[in-house]
């Protein structure tokens, strides 16, 4: 079943309240001091039954303009509203600013309420009409359903319930399946349950036991009760309002503004980007840097409009923005947002996110082309947009859900079909990676190795930790070895146990180096279980390339080095290797003097052999003696 919610709009005492009350019979003003001053103060809620057999949520709404912040706390995720204008006063300065607001958030559809027409006449109704025309051309309420009614007669209200309905049997449901989320606009503790907070769950469902995440706070909470409109609910979905009984949050902890939703797909944020829209009416231009009031979903935060590629902002036009918010904030890419003037407050614009969490550089083309591919891609866009930001560094599906802002199951179509296109690299490990991120790594792998050979020329290839530091400090090694993966599964490099290597790479000797390569091998061979080191060697053959020659031998398995730096000729260590396996079956252990007369060397030599035979796990240690160990 869907689950709507429909909201009020228009100028105080134009008879909202009271026409809510006529639909539904229930009283919205629940404060003591509404009822003592007979105008809504703060957002009042009913529940709404029709005909059709649906259930409705209504938000009411203060019209006054003072209190135009606690509308703004209520009015997000609306699928349908009510503009309502009296027929005895006609269009106001608050239904103008509420149509504003309306428009700027993206509202889609609504209905015209006339109210109070048991006060006017015929000649004044029709003016009224013209008047409610005028206001609404060229919005999204041009062309849609005007209906008189009065709240007090019942005039008008079975044609009204009809309109209402008919429109949300072809409204778009919100998502189900996406993750949960609800800005909290109400919170307190009730007696023998504890915190409660109440919103409108835009995405996703809830379930009790749920663990959720309170932003920006960070809190782990736990639901251990939901309510629909006083009905206890084991699962309440997007496009309900909803109250949450939660555990390990105390009330003190919660305001207004707040964020419930799954761990970890949002974070807060203090800067995002986005498209600002100035209204037409505002009687200057915005300028770079103007401290305003920012509203998004129930939330009012005050910080600077920094504009991204002029320095002011002309009336009835837009502009890519970069909002720096002076508390965290919690928003999503496609968010709606009204700004309003710091003071005094009116409401002057309102847009989108398109990336909440923003650095962007003022008047920088690349960063302002990629702003727009963001904003009219579409989710494959953004998805392609933010890897190929990452540039050679692969992202995890989980980390990239995240940024996106929706479930990875979500995510899963639009990575195929960007797959398929041959926009992003799949990699092992559910790492992605755009394509000329991955071209980007080859290159770079390429060129670090090119260097490296350059610089030593007598080695294949460089460490793989290497070469991670060299090309792509930024990843981390699960990062890494995905991309190397792919790069060596295509053929681009080479990988020979920890080392990297481009293909077709050998080192060929000059007939001199081959000479003094086998004059080394000669020397280490000749001098047995009393391996020299390598300054031993060096002093021996003082050439620049004696050192490059010894890792040459060790590339090639002909020598062994062991700890201490000291070189043994790999036939002395396979003899070395039988000698103590044929000890270790006629005994149960072998100490190290053991194994200096076994090999016919001294303490000095036979303690390195020994370690690296613990290394190689031939032998294992225990106390001063050794063991079989299980490579032996």
């Amino acid at each position: 079943m869907k689950h709507l919610i429909i909201g009020t709009a228009g100028h105080v005492d134009h008879g909202k309240t009271a026409l809510i009350r006529a639909l539904t019979g229930q009283d919205t003003d629940r404060l003591p001091e509404e009822k003592a001053r007979g105008i809504s103060i703060d957002l009042g809620f009913a529940q709404f039954r029709l005909p059709s057999g649906r259930r409705a949520s209504i938000i009411d709404v203060p019209g006054h303009e003072r209190f135009i912040r606690n509308m703004l706390a209520g009015i997000t995720g609306i699928d349908l509203v009510l503009l309502v204008v009296a027929a005895d006063e006609g269009v106001m300065p608050q239904t103008r600013e509420h149509l504003d607001i309306l428009q700027l958030l993206g509202i889609k559809q609504g209905v015209v309420v006339l109210t109070k027409v048991d006060l006017v006449d015929a000649e004044l109704l029709d003016l009224v009409r013209e008047d409610v025309a005028a206001a609404v051309k060229g919005t999204f309420l041009e062309g849609a359903p005007v209906v008189p009614v009065s709240s007090v007669t019942g005039e008008g209200l079975d044609r009204l319930v009809q309109i209402v309905d008919g429109l949300l049997e072809v409204t778009e449901p919100k998502d189900v399946t996406s993750f949960a989320r609800m800005p909290v606009d109400q919170a307190f503790v009730r007696p023998g349950f504890g915190t409660v907070v109440r919103g409108t769950l835009v995405s996703g469902r809830i379930r009790t036991g749920d663990r959720l995440e309170l932003l920006p706070q960070g809190l782990e909470v736990r639901v251990r009760g939901l309510q629909v409109h006083g009905e206890k609910v084991e699962v309440a979905e997007a496009g309900q309002r909803v109250g949450v009984n939660l555990s390990g949050v105390e009330r003190a902890e919660v305001r207004r503004g707040d964020v419930l939703a799954e761990p970890g797909v949002l974070r807060p944020t203090d800067t995002f980007a986005g498209r600002l829209h100035l209204l037409a009416s505002v009687p200057r231009p915005l300028r770079h840097g103007a401290r305003v009031h920012l509203h998004t979903g129930a939330s009012e935060v005050t910080g600077r409009v920094l504009l991204l590629d002029r320095d002011e902002l002309e009336p009835g036009d837009s502009a890519f923005i970069q909002f720096r918010s002076e508390a965290p904030l919690v928003v999503g890419r496609g968010d709606r947002f009204i700004i309003r003037s710091y003071s005094p407050v009116h409401t002057i614009g309102g847009g989108g996110v398109i990336e909440p969490h923003a650095r962007y550089r003022r008047h920088h083309a690349p960063h302002l082309e990629e702003l727009r591919a963001k904003e009219t891609g579409g989710r494959t866009g953004v998805i392609a947009e933010t890897l190929a930001r990452r540039g050679p560094v692969p992202l995890a599906e989980a980390e990239l859900a995240r940024l996106i802002g929706a479930p990875a199951d979500v995510l899963a179509p639009d990575l195929r079909a960007l797959e398929e296109a041959g926009e992003i690299l799949a990699l092992e490990g559910g790492y992605w990676v755009h394509r000329r991120g991955y071209a980007a790594f080859v290159e770079a792998a390429r060129s670090a190795l090119e260097a490296f050979y350059r610089q030593w020329p007598l080695r294949p290839g460089l460490p793989k930790e290497e070469l991670r530091r060299k090309a792509v400090p930024q990843a981390d090694a699960r990062a890494f070895a995905a991309v190397l993966g792919r790069a060596v599964a295509a053929g681009e490099l080479v990988l020979d146990r920890d080392r990297v290597l481009l293909p077709g790479r050998e080192v060929r000797l000059t007939p001199a180096q081959e000479s003094l390569a086998r004059s080394l091998e000669a020397a280490v061979r000749a001098a047995g279980f009393s391996p020299p080191s390598v300054a031993e060697l060096r002093d021996r053959f003082p050439d620049a390339l004696t050192e490059e020659l010894i890792l040459h031998l060790q590339e090639e398995g002909r020598v062994v080095r062991l700890p201490g730096d000291l070189i043994l000729h790999a036939d002395h260590l396979r003899e070395a290797r039988e000698r103590t396996r044929q000890f270790l079956r006629t005994h149960p252990t072998l100490t190290v003097a053991d194994f200096r007369d076994l090999l016919g060397t001294t303490r000095k030599y036979a303690l390195p052999i020994l370690d690296h035979f613990d290394t190689q796990r031939w032998t294992r240690r225990t106390g001063d003696e050794r063991v079989a160990g299980p490579l032996l």
